[in-house]
């Protein structure tokens, strides 16, 4: 398999939409359990997932 780094662009629009979408969604299981809203929670989430996410994802396999 032959490996190619994607563009900084690139990798930062997975981090953003994927630390989105992670926030989002624990937000939304906090607002299920009752709990209070917490911008410093929502804030990490959104910045350790997206970051871990975009590490994750930064290099693109394909065959050859």
């Amino acid at each position: 398999m032959k490996r190619e780094r994607l563009p900084i662009k690139t990798q930062l629009k997975i981090g953003v939409a994927s630390g989105l979408f992670f926030a989002v969604s624990m937000s939304g299981f906090d607002y299920f359990y009752k709990e209070p809203f917490s911008i410093y929670k929502f804030l990490f989430y959104f910045v350790s997932f997206g970051l871990l996410m975009a590490i994750s994802f930064r290099y693109k396999y394909t065959k050859e």
